[in-house]
């Protein structure tokens, strides 16, 4: 039987097309996130990814990112390897993209809104306002005031707007939300970065990420920060796009 081939994978395997002439100038695994910076004829790009503390272990070898073996690194069995790889993903993409400044709140109209991840000042904002929300996080740690993953299963089938948080990518859990979804779907996150061709033809209704600012981003990590899209846009620029063949 044919192993199955994760979208994460199908999503750097297009990517790797995007990558010709970039080298990477820098990278770090960093206490709470890893990101890559790229560089080539246009200048640089920074792309990121948060690390799976919770999904983390000892097995396999981190190794140093190659552009050239993005499609493997984001199925390596090293989860710190895979931050690595969708950081790599995500600086191609964000190498190709000069987006125009936008927000989540457009498409937060019909209810009840999802969000696949704790994604706290957003859940509190929409609950204040007396929206319907429900919320997901596999983390026990994040888990505040949220069902577990497996109650995503009675859930999700229900929502009229999935939020989907962005490290999805990195735990092979973006498939099975789009599959049991009949609503809009919206990845979303710092580690959400790709380009949007590189989603056309799935389920990915709106991408909503960060245009970094590298400099700004690379000493916020290197002193142990985390990024929120909703708590950090001194380090770039939120921005929301529609994927409207998809």
């Amino acid at each position: 039987m044919a192993s199955r081939r994760p979208l994460v994978r199908l999503f750097a395997e297009r990517a790797a097309g995007m990558a010709e002439g970039l080298k990477i100038v820098d990278y770090c695994l960093c206490l709470r996130g890893g990101y890559v910076v790229v560089e080539g004829p246009r200048g640089r790009a920074l792309g990121f990814a948060h690390i799976p503390h919770e999904d983390l272990h000892e097995l396999g070898e981190v190794k140093r990112p190659r552009l050239e073996e993005m499609p493997e690194f984001v199925v390596d069995l090293n989860p710190l390897n895979r931050v690595l790889g969708v950081a790599m993903l995500n600086a191609v993409s964000q190498y190709h993209l000069d987006p125009p400044p936008g927000s989540l709140d457009p498409y937060l109209r019909d209810e009840p809104i999802c969000l696949v991840g704790n994604m706290g000042p957003l859940a509190e904002r929409l609950k204040r306002e007396g929206r319907e929300v429900l919320v997901f996080e596999r983390s026990r740690e994040l888990r505040w005031r949220a069902y577990s993953d497996v109650e995503e299963e009675l859930l999700l089938p229900r929502c009229k707007v999935l939020v989907i948080t962005g490290m999805t990518l990195l735990n092979f859990t973006l498939d099975r939300v789009l599959q049991l979804s009949n609503g809009l779907n919206i990845l979303t996150g710092p580690t959400a970065g790709i380009h949007p061709d590189l989603a056309r033809g799935t389920k990915i209704h709106i991408l909503a990420s960060m245009k970094f600012n590298i400099d700004k981003a690379r000493e916020h990590l290197k002193q142990g920060g985390y990024i929120s899209l909703a708590v950090h846009k001194d380090l770039g620029l939120p921005y929301a796009i529609e994927l409207r063949n998809t």
